[in-house]
């Protein structure tokens, strides 16, 4: 369910970003979009996310670089940024709860600040500029760390959404609310937001043109920018022909030895700002699946209920059905490609979920994403009961993984979860996975899998290729 829905409101020309609060959504906080915006409540937020950095150098740099030291226990402290599931942004499938990689995320941006004092580096004026010299602090590590330095600033203009549209507000309780530069330590607080339904914490709104797929520092293009820029140092020093040879380790530890080059990079990026995602385009259908997969359950009534526990299975197969009915007749194919390329198989199940789900709401069957099954992640779990249960696994046929999950994956889950019955939902995007010869092999497989383990694997394909317009016909 959308904060929209929920809440019962209608959005009009604000910026906000309406989140679905059962699930993260994959678009991260870009501090470069903050830095580049002028308008009132934010204009000074990017310098206070600076001051924030700076306060936390000061401090390593106290300590001299000895972790017994209290200045430097202090700035591992400032450093904590656990993953803030009010703003239901990220990489998790499930619910919008985080994956606890903060002790993670502060020891490398420890050893990113201690290398930068190391270097001489006293202040900075963008904090990405810490992130180059570590490997691997990813864009939900970026975003994770200015919804936690900023959140005062979020919990204003969530504040704000919700008196303008008269949106109910509760006491919740919120980790590292604001920071105290004086004091230098985080505090807690319990203030008023609207609240999730799902996890019973606070939601926390972002302004849609903060949001972006990747942030704009990123260490490959940093990379990309040096070697156009810089070729006869960086050949010199690494003895490489080509730029793409490099690995994250290789890119970090490039920019250890060339902060110089860092603090030139993040300057000219303040005079190339990139653009925010683009929600109209939706290009790479982060956003658009829930309301398509609503769309596709009223276009496409279900003619039948389960009554007892043996029809669940052929209530899931009926469900099944209408996804694949509105896929393959009623142009749902559209929504698995953008333009002439097709989606990924994130957002295959992405949608399937978002239809299936709304058809589980009306008769009270629990829907879960990606719930651990004993060894590994299984895609859907229905279940009304410990009588009524059903597994649905989905794959594209171009996954490499295709036949491992068909003969081995499902098996597993179906033992793990105790359920007798599972679908493997096979979505095919291309002609090749769709010739017959290839449609008779998996089902011949699916038949002796089932009667290997003594489970049943029904399999059911899914023609999502791209078709011709009616005229056209």
């Amino acid at each position: 369910m959308k904060f929209s829905e929920y809440f019962e409101i209608q959005p009009t020309a604000d910026d906000w970003f309406d989140p679905v609060l059962f699930t993260d959504t994959r678009l991260f906080v870009d501090p470069f979009r903050i830095f580049v915006d002028a308008s009132p409540g934010w204009s000074q937020a990017h310098s206070r996310l600076i001051s924030f950095f700076n306060m936390v150098l000061k401090l390593i740099a106290r300590s001299g670089g000895n972790p017994a030291s209290a200045h430097w226990r202090k700035a591992e402290r400032l450093l904590m940024f656990p993953e803030p599931p009010e703003f239901c942004l990220g990489y998790s499938d499930g619910l919008p709860m985080g994956a606890g990689s903060a002790e993670i995320l502060r020891d490398r941006m420890m050893a990113a600040a201690d290398a930068a004092i190391r270097l001489g580096v006293t202040s900075i004026e963008h904090f990405e500029e810490l992130t180059l010299f570590e490997a691997q602090i990813g864009a939900d590590r970026i975003s994770d760390i200015v919804c936690n330095v900023l959140k005062d600033s979020f919990i204003d203009y969530t504040q704000e959404v919700a008196a303008r549209y008269s949106i109910p507000v509760k006491l919740v309780g919120i980790r590292h609310t604001s920071w105290s530069e004086r004091f230098e330590r985080w505090d807690d607080a319990t203030v008023e937001l609207p609240q999730n339904p799902y996890t019973g914490k606070g939601v926390l709104l972002t302004p849609q043109r903060f949001l972006r797929q990747l942030p704009t520092v990123d260490p490959n293009e940093f990379w990309t920018w040096a070697w156009t820029n810089e070729n006869e140092a960086i050949r010199g020093d690494f003895n490489y022909e080509i730029a793409s040879n490099v690995d994250a380790k290789e890119i970090a530890r490039f920019a250890r030895m060339n902060p110089h080059l860092g603090h030139r990079y993040v300057k000219y990026l303040e005079s190339n700002p990139k653009n925010p995602y683009d929600f109209r385009s939706d290009p790479a259908g982060e956003v658009g699946w829930y309301t398509a997969g609503a769309s596709i359950t009223k276009a496409t009534p279900l003619a039948f209920v389960p009554q007892e526990p043996a029809e669940f299975s052929q209530f899931i197969e009926t469900i099944i059905d209408a996804f694949v009915q509105n896929v393959e007749n009623q142009d749902g194919w559209l929504l698995l490609w953008h333009e002439s390329t097709p989606r990924n198989e994130r957002i295959v199940q992405a949608l399937f979920r978002s239809v299936v789900i709304h058809y589980c709401r009306a008769n009270g069957i629990d829907l879960s994403g990606e719930p651990n099954a004993g060894r590994g992640p299984v895609d859907f779990k229905f279940s009304q009961g410990w009588h009524r249960r059903a597994l649905v696994e989905v794959k594209l046929t171009s996954n490499s993984k295709y036949w491992g999950g068909l003969q081995k994956q499902t098996v597993q889950y179906l033992k793990s979860e105790e359920v007798r019955a599972a679908f493997y939902l096979s979505v095919n995007l291309a002609d090749n996975d769709y010739l017959e010869n290839r449609r008779s092999k998996v089902l011949e497989v699916a038949e002796r899998v089932s009667r290997e383990a003594d489970k049943e694997i029904r399999v059911k394909f899914v023609d999502a290729r791209r078709k011709p317009s009616a005229s056209k016909l």
